[in-house]
Formats: structure tokens, C-alpha cells, sequence
């Protein structure tokens, strides 16, 4: 079923709305207590994490691909896109004012020469479609399951790496990941991002199909061997409401300010490890 385009370049400021992001979501869902750290306390970082610096730098990158394909219709250089990226990388380590934690094996040179592997792969090995989008900024409402009001006075917002559409003018939304394994199929069928996401895009009328939308993340794998896949995730409408239940309890969970230590294994790489393990 065609996509039903209607406002898709309508432009949002989530910054001036009380909002909750995935990535507000997914911090509360792994520790509240992080969540407190970053969203209520402001806690300073103790740390940042190398591969956050890496991440940034080969995202704008892909972001720099994508906008220079839009505007061209021809594909960047690929010199220019590994420079840009290194530039980024440099300035990602350059602009911190608290240390960078590092895993063992990792130096800068080490990751400037596995970026830049990875991105001759993506370059040579991606086959984009019509680009609709880069960078799309969202806001929707979040229903109030309470019966109190219609919505809740907090809106889910979040930014698109991509939205392409083929030939049939269907939507697909596209996330560039890096990672360190390959995706299994738990993952992919519990994953949160992708059915935020499709959620997002059926309340702006943009479904591929009824109340859903096609996501595909491309993912470049720092294995010893560099690989370049691509993962397809579909979200139903019961995969919408259950979204729509875990935001009005974590919002509830927040509102009643209940932050616990959630101690693990993302206590190693945690900005605030110091401050809240004492």
C-alpha cells in the first residue's frame, strides 16, 4: 500500500515541548537512576564513551552522503566523505572536557583507520532509493490511558536518520547503526527504537501499510571482517499500544520521581559510575 503523503516537511521544535525520546525512554528502561543522573539532576559526565565520539563521527558522515545525494542526485566523493568523518572524529576528541574512556585494543588511530574502512564499504555497497527526508524531526501526542485527558500533557518526539520512498512512492525509514555482532532475530523482534518509530510515522499519516511503516536498519558491523547488512522490522498496531502502555507507566515511574540503581553491565561505561555506585 502506497504511503499517504501528506505534511511530510512540516517542521517541529521538540526542544520547546515537554517531551520524552527513545533515547530518554530507553535510558529510564535500563537504569532509572542514569535516567535521574542525566534528565533531572544534570549530573556532570565522569566520562565519555569512545564509541559514542566514533558513532557521531560516522553518523554525520552517512548524514553528509545522503544530504549531498538529495541536493545533487550524484553520490559525494568518496575522499570527501572519509575526510569529513575524520574531521568529525578529531573534533569529537578535541572538544571534551571530561576524559575519554577507552576499551582495550582502542586508540584514536586505530578507530580513524576502522571508520574509514567501513565507510568505504557503506559507500560502495549502498543503494539509496529516492530520499525524502534527512534528519526529520517528529512529535506526536502520547494517549492518556488514565481516561483523565485525551493525551498526555508530555509529547514523544525523536529525529529520522532517513526516509526514502521506491518506485511505488511507499515509505521506508532507514537507521544507520555501527556495531559489534550481528543482529539475531530477538533483537529485531523486541527491538523499542523501530516501533517508536513506526508509531511516530502512523500519527503523522505516513503509514506503508495500515497504522504501521517499514524501518530497515543498515548496519555497519566492526568485525574483523567489515560487513555492510541490512535488517527488516515491521510493528503492528498491537506493537503501537503496548508502546503506548510502557510510556504512560515510565512517565508515570518519572513523575513520581522513582530513580533506582539498576547495577550491571552498563555500569562499566556509565558517565555517572563514581558518583552513583559511591
Amino acid at each position: 500500500m502506497k504511503a499517504q503523503v501528506r505534511n511530510i516537511n512540516s517542521r517541529v521544535n521538540p526542544e520547546e515541548q515537554v517531551h520524552i525520546s527513545y533515547s530518554q525512554l530507553s535510558t529510564y528502561l535500563l537504569c532509572p537512576m542514569k535516567y535521574a543522573h542525566s534528565y533531572v539532576y544534570g549530573t556532570a559526565w565522569e566520562q565519555k564513551p569512545v564509541a559514542l565520539i566514533f558513532g557521531q563521527a560516522i553518523h554525520r558522515a552517512v548524514e553528509q552522503y545522503y544530504l549531498y545525494r538529495k541536493d545533487t542526485d550524484d553520490t559525494i566523493p568518496i575522499g570527501h566523505l572519509i575526510d569529513f568523518f575524520r574531521q568529525s572524529l578529531d573534533h569529537g576528541f578535541k572538544d571534551n572536557e571530561v576524559p575519554i574512556s577507552f576499551k582495550k585494543g582502542e586508540t584514536a588511530n586505530h578507530l580513524q583507520s576502522q571508520g574509514t574502512e567501513l565507510l568505504k564499504l557503506f559507500h560502495a555497497e549502498v543503494i539509496p532509493q529516492q530520499i525524502i527526508e534527512v534528519e526529520k524531526s517528529f512529535s506526536v501526542p502520547i494517549p492518556d490511558l488514565t481516561g483523565m485527558y485525551k493525551e498526555l500533557p508530555v509529547r514523544l518526539v525523536g529525529r529520522l536518520d532517513l526516509i526514502e520512498a521506491d518506485t511505488d512512492g511507499t515509505y521506508m525509514i532507514v537507521e544507520l547503526k555501527t556495531a559489534a555482532q550481528r543482529y539475531n532475530a530477538l533483537r529485531i523482534e523486541t527491538d523499542l527504537q523501530s516501533t517508536v518509530y513506526s508509531y511516530a510515522m502512523s500519527q503523522m499519516n505516513h503509514a506503508t501499510s495500515e497504522n504501521s511503516c517499514l524501518i530497515r536498519y543498515d548496519v555497519l558491523l566492526k568485525t574483523k571482517e567489515p560487513a555492510f547488512e541490512h535488517y527488516f522490522v515491521t510493528r503492528s498496531e498491537r506493537d503501537h499500544n503496548r508502546l503506548i502502555e510502557l510510556l504512560n507507566q515510565v512517565l508515570a515511574a518519572i513523575e513520581h520521581r522513582i530513580f533506582y540503581r539498576q547495577t550491571g553491565w552498563a555500569c562499566a561505561d556509565c558517565q555517572f559510575r563514581k558518583i552513583c555506585l559511591g
